[in-house]
């Protein structure tokens, strides 16, 4: 009786083990590069990184703003030129556009696509109507001018006070500013 519950519990455990195995590397990559618009929208990595590997990652090169990207494995370094490239999930699964040869880390994609400049020196807000139209600063002159047919939406925004609009809503998952364009 106690080898047969031995060998159940210990059968048990051994396939849970391998399950767990088989799902950590059934799913190939976590991050990458997307060289358009349309890899990203079939989540398809033109230049993948494994996933549950160590010394990968994937940066703008160097420290400052506007760098191009960098692929690094434990045996190599490969440089993206931006110009090239959609954009990229980076090594903390953080969702980055390039627009005009910045890096925007996509914030809130709900109503409307919010953006932060990817810089470590300052915080910028950025937007979008959409994940691949043009990015604007985030002023009211250019919400006004890029939603200019939309009365109802310049009146809450000329009602609303910007520094209301990034106060994160956590029932929503969105920004102030998103709210406006869901209402």
């Amino acid at each position: 009786m106690i080898n047969n519950r031995f060998l159940t519990a210990f059968t048990f455990c051994f396939f849970c083990f391998v399950i767990k195995a088989n799902a950590q590397f059934s799913q190939t990559d976590s991050s990458g590069v997307y060289q358009t618009f349309q890899d990203y929208q079939r989540q398809h990595f033109a230049y993948p990184v494994p996933i549950h590997r160590n010394g990968h990652t994937i940066w703008p090169q160097g420290f400052f703003v506007n760098k191009d990207i960098e692929l690094k494995t434990p045996d190599t370094t490969t440089v993206y030129k931006r110009s090239e490239i959609w954009g990229y999930t980076d090594h903390r699964g953080r969702l980055i556009r390039l627009f005009n040869n910045n890096h925007f880390r996509v914030m809130c994609d709900k109503g409307l696509v919010i953006y932060i400049i990817y810089s470590p020196t300052r915080t910028s807000y950025y937007f979008s109507k959409k994940l691949n139209e043009p990015i604007f600063r985030l002023t009211r002159k250019n919400l006004y001018t890029q939603f200019a047919d939309n009365l109802q939406l310049i009146n809450k925004i000329k009602s609303s006070q910007r520094k209301h609009w990034f106060i994160w809503d956590e029932s929503n998952e969105q920004y102030i500013v998103n709210r406006l364009f869901l209402e």
